[in-house]
């Protein structure tokens, strides 16, 4: 056990490592980071030589990349220039937006998954779990962002009912979080779906219908709280 828990840090390491070289070289992608903040034309030869020395861009890169790991695991994320602002504090004051529309997805997710999901199980191999495999298969199959540009045009843009962004009110949270419960859910929905009816061929399950137990009782009290371990799992991953 001791061991199989030291290789995964060992790989979630690499892995960050692996990340924050990525992220690290976008900055150079598209050129000169110091031509990308200041044009030259702005500034004479002169000032665009000390602000890059101010920034630290005439260091080697590997001395830049490990000031700036060596930043990022101080929680110093950069200044950005573009807002005039620490990018730290900029994350900080996204962050309750961020919470907001990831409970609001997680919940649209559960109330469209959790139903179906056991219904399906209920009545397999009737139209309606074929209608709802196939709308999940659907929903699974649609990138969220097409999605999303979906419901902007017909819901924001044609009916008007929706506003199509911003933050402040129920109404600008629920576009955003449809579109990223509806993919969640219909993940939740199929996964539900399989375990609950391998729970049902278990024996305690049959033991438990045996007694004359409603099938209420079977469902909520005997088989959920086992089909739902591999459902919270994938949901806490997401």
């Amino acid at each position: 056990m001791v061991r199989y828990v030291f290789q995964r840090l060992l790989q979630s390491v690499l892995v960050i490592l692996g990340v924050s070289i990525v992220v690290f070289g976008l900055m150079f992608l598209a050129g000169d980071p110091v031509a990308l903040l200041i044009p030259a034309e702005d500034m004479s030869k002169e000032a665009v030589e000390a602000f890059r020395r101010s920034m630290g861009f005439d260091r080697p890169v590997y001395v830049q990349y490990s000031r700036y790991l060596g930043r990022a695991v101080r929680g110093d994320l950069g200044f950005s220039y573009r807002h005039r602002q620490s990018a730290g504090e900029l994350v900080a004051e996204r962050i309750p937006a961020t919470l907001e529309l990831a409970f609001a997805a997680l919940l649209v997710s559960l109330l469209i998954g959790v139903p179906v999901g056991i219904v399906a199980a209920v009545k397999r191999g009737t139209p309606y779990d074929s209608l709802s495999t196939a709308a999940a298969v659907a929903g699974n199959s649609m990138p969220v962002f097409w999605l999303g540009i979906v419901l902007i045009l017909t819901v924001s843009v044609w009916l008007q009912w929706l506003p199509a962004s911003g933050r402040g009110g129920i109404e600008r949270l629920i576009l955003p979080s449809l579109t990223l419960g509806a993919y969640s859910g219909s993940i939740t929905a199929r996964l539900l779906r399989s375990s609950l009816i391998e729970v049902f061929s278990k024996e305690y399950v049959r033991t438990a219908r045996a007694k004359g137990l409603s099938e209420r009782v079977v469902i909520w009290r005997h088989s959920l709280k086992n089909a739902a371990l591999p459902v919270v799992t994938v949901i806490g991953l997401q």
